[in-house]
């Protein structure tokens, strides 16, 4: 019988279970070739024995740590935690955790968490950026760290990168707006120098020529990150002018939320009858946003098993068609309950890049 002051060890688990520790190795690293039977005698004698592994101990002997280092703009956003507990879903039957943290939408504390991530000594990084500056992700310190750049890229910077065809998304919305018959529609965005945020500006702006609609300066609005209080202060800019359009383009969830709660609080019952929202981002709580007729919906699945798919390739030494660049097309969302109307989408292709130069041909 084993003194319960000492420790129990791998080899300790390896004879109650009556098995290698080869054998217990596998088991506990969720590799393939353990039968149901051998996992689960091992498992029964890890929890008799309160058997911890040293990961310690383990990393400095393998060199791996088992860990994936996550970077997010805000924790606060929904549409990042989604795509990070579906990436989640698909990297812990491997075996892996994540270490996840956020750089507040700010470069130098995206710097900074880069770095803490870096002394962890993680096996690969996902990121999410927060602007356009990318010098910081060529440290040499993270050449042999597989990266992974999520929902935006940074230009001029080779990595891997899953994103949403922004463009694409955007146009369904203005040909949705435009088939229920608004010919005056304003855009809610971000600092177009993000690349999230100027695609999706781009989209409007393409879309807007597409359909022959004229583009208002003054309603075309833009500042800063995605926030729900900048959605508030754009939306509130654009009704402070006269003859301002009931239609708007809001480029996110947040700004979305932000631009609902000040049309609540400060419009009367008139003009609340009169607005109209299209949305990038279909999340759980969209059918409450009752202005909105129509939303991009990104699929959170499909973005977290390619990113942990190119991730897996990557960490296992495969680096064939390095730096790829995966575009998943989003699903288009009309919301009748809040008076959107069905329409035929004159197109099946996958970009606005093919849609523009269908157009051009006739």
């Amino acid at each position: 019988m084993m003194d319960e002051n000492v420790s129990a060890t791998i080899r300790d688990v390896a004879r109650l279970a009556g098995v290698s520790i080869a054998t217990v190795s596998r088991a506990l690293n969720a590799r393939d070739g353990v039968k149901a039977n051998t996992k689960k005698a091992v498992l029964e004698a890890v929890e008799k024995l309160g058997y911890n592994r040293n990961e310690v101990a383990r990393s400095l002997k393998f060199r791996q740590t088992r860990t994936i280092g996550i970077i997010a703009p805000e924790l606060s956003n929904i549409f990042f935690m989604e795509v990070i507990e579906a990436l989640e879903r698909c990297l812990a039957p491997k075996g892996y955790s994540m270490i996840i943290t956020s750089s507040y939408d700010s470069v130098e504390e995206e710097k900074r968490k880069l770095q803490i991530l870096i002394e962890r000594n993680v096996d690969g990084m996902v990121v999410m950026p927060s602007g356009a500056e990318g010098d910081h992700f060529l440290s040499k310190a993270l050449a042999n760290i597989p990266l992974i750049l999520v929902d935006r890229r940074i230009k001029n910077l080779r990595v891997d990168s899953v994103e949403t065809d922004n463009r694409f998304g955007v146009h369904k919305m203005i040909q949705a707006l435009k088939n229920e018959g608004f010919h005056r529609i304003g855009f809610i965005g971000g600092d177009p120098s993000i690349h999230t945020a100027g695609e999706r500006l781009n989209g409007y702006l393409e879309a807007m020529s597409l359909y022959g609609l004229r583009i208002e300066e003054q309603f075309v609005l833009h500042r800063g990150a995605m926030t729900q209080a900048n959605g508030r202060g754009l939306l509130q800019q654009a009704l402070s002018l006269p003859d301002h359009p009931h239609a708007f383009f809001i480029a996110n969830d947040s700004m979305h939320l932000g631009a609902t709660i000040h049309a609540i609080e400060n419009l009367d019952a008139n003009e609340l009858s009169k607005l109209v929202f299209a949305s990038f981002d279909y999340l759980s709580y969209a059918p409450l946003l009752k202005f909105c007729h129509y939303a991009v919906s990104q699929q959170f699945e499909q973005i977290g098993e390619e990113v942990a798919t190119l991730l897996l390739q990557r960490l296992g030494g495969n680096w064939e068609g390095f730096p790829k660049r995966v575009m998943l097309q989003p699903e288009i969302k009309v919301i009748v309950a809040s008076g959107g109307i069905p329409f035929e989408e004159t197109s099946k292709t996958s970009s606005i890049d093919e849609i523009l130069q269908v157009e051009k041909t006739f």
